[in-house]
């Protein structure tokens, strides 16, 4: 059977680039347009702006820096901030920036740009995995502490996709202490950390400690491509001349927009939360009539769960299909997951009613069938 998940291994180039599958999969059937839709894997933000004066001019000028809105949010100085074209490409600019040329510790499952891009910049990647346990995916220290000897980076994405859960307080203390040991510098993409209150941002651990988001998956705004990093000023420096190299400059009308709405990028958190308060039971009540057991994630915008003995991938290009259900499967994110299932529940109320229901005909018809 194909693999649609993230590899890694040695350098690759040319027509050994690893494909996102993720995408080459979920392109076409979002093109499809099923009318019930639990693939979103950010909130769907109904954002209605004015007329943005001067949104075509140049907007830089004395005393005008880029990097203000961010430096504002995270309390840091602009020279610690990097402003990027999302967050995809701030992953990329990031490891040209920090690598030494040594080894690169990929964690998975992963979204295949964060695991992957480090081979296309001509580096060799090596599996770390975080395991299911009843409430929140862990380590394995042994195995990881194995890796993280050989590496001198580490690439994670806390609030892990597609599962939704975070480190524990005490897997994450330990990795930040194994890195420090090890000299090994970590990229964290922290986009979906805007809607956990209690998230610390990984730069704030010290300046091996390097911090990614966008305002595309908590925020709504996908469109924009308005992504950045932070990080020690010795790597900003690092960035900003890759960035200079790959992409030149950002574009004023990204700037302006921004900076349009920085007073209330709170609107989409709150959002969230009133998503998963009314949307949240209606799933769960489903999963306990089917007999699945599942700990939803504290905090984000979707989960995943194990439907026993379902090739959840063969489910939604079959039964699925015929339903209008669209939701994605575990195996884009590693092996091993062909039975996990990702749904989001970052869409309106009436349309994710609608849609639980769906799923839940979708699910019992696979399991009848098997």
């Amino acid at each position: 059977m194909e693999e649609f998940h993230p590899t890694a291994g040695k350098p690759a180039k040319g027509s050994d680039i690893p494909p996102v599958s993720y995408l080459k999969w979920y392109i076409p059937r979002l093109k499809e347009m099923r009318p019930h839709n639990l693939s979103f894997s950010g909130l769907q933000f109904p954002w209605e702006l004015e007329t943005i004066e001067g949104i075509w001019k140049e907007h830089r000028g004395p005393g005008v820096d880029d990097r203000e809105m961010v430096s504002e949010i995270y309390g840091v100085e602009p020279e610690n901030v990097h402003l990027c074209h999302g967050a995809t490409q701030a992953i990329n600019i990031a490891i040209a920036a920090a690598s030494r040329g040594g080894k690169v510790a990929v964690e998975m499952p992963s979204y295949g740009p964060l695991s992957q891009s480090a081979r296309i910049l001509g580096l060799e990647t090596i599996v770390v995995r975080r395991k299911p346990t009843n409430t929140a995916w862990i380590i394995d220290r042994e195995e990881w502490e194995e890796v993280l000897s050989k590496v001198d980076l580490l690439m994670i994405c806390p609030q892990l996709n597609p599962v939704g859960w975070s480190y524990t307080k005490e897997d994450r203390a330990w990795i930040i202490d194994k890195c420090k040991k090890y000299d090994v510098r970590i990229i964290s993409d922290e986009v979906y950390s805007g809607a956990d209150k209690d998230w610390i941002p990984m730069f704030r651990e010290g300046e091996n400690c390097i911090s990614i988001s966008s305002l595309t998956k908590i925020h709504g705004l996908g469109q924009l491509r308005y992504g950045w990093m932070i990080a020690s000023k010795e790597i900003i420096a690092n960035a900003e001349n890759t960035f200079h190299n790959m992409a030149g400059i950002m574009s004023s009308p990204v700037i302006r927009i921004a900076n349009q709405v920085k007073d209330r990028l709170n609107e989409p958190v709150e959002l969230i939360e009133h998503y998963r308060k009314m949307n949240l039971p209606l799933l769960q009540e489903s999963l306990d009539r089917l007999g699945i057991e599942w700990t939803p994630p504290p905090y984000g915008v979707f989960g995943a769960f194990k439907i026993p003995g379902i090739n959840t991938m063969e489910m939604i290009d079959t039964i699925g299909k015929e339903h209008g259900l669209l939701a994605v499967p575990g195996s884009m994110f590693d092996s091993g997951l062909e039975e996990w299932l990702r749904v989001g529940w970052s869409i309106d109320p009436d349309s994710f009613s609608e849609a639980v229901v769906v799923l839940e005909q979708v699910i019992s018809q696979a399991m009848n069938i098997t």
